[in-house]
């Protein structure tokens, strides 16, 4: 993989991480506005799984393309 290719797909990344954890958020909000008396639980619930999800998305990704990372010269 050229250092090219490489930096394109790691911003790739950083950039579909920054919009799953913007689509969590959303979710959150939604999920929470469903049960009024209880938003902070849900809310704080709900981002909670997600939160963890994404990041198992985003190190999982990381480390996948660092198999791939070009020698340094």
């Amino acid at each position: 993989m050229s250092e090219y290719t490489f930096f394109l797909l790691h911003k790739l990344l950083v950039v579909g991480v920054n919009g799953l954890m913007l689509v969590s958020v959303f979710v959150a909000m939604y999920q929470a506005s469903l049960t009024p008396d209880d938003f902070t639980f849900t809310f704080f619930k709900t981002i909670g799984v997600l939160f963890l999800l994404t990041l198992v998305v985003a190190l999982g990704g990381k480390r996948l393309l660092n198999r791939y990372r070009p020698l340094a010269s």
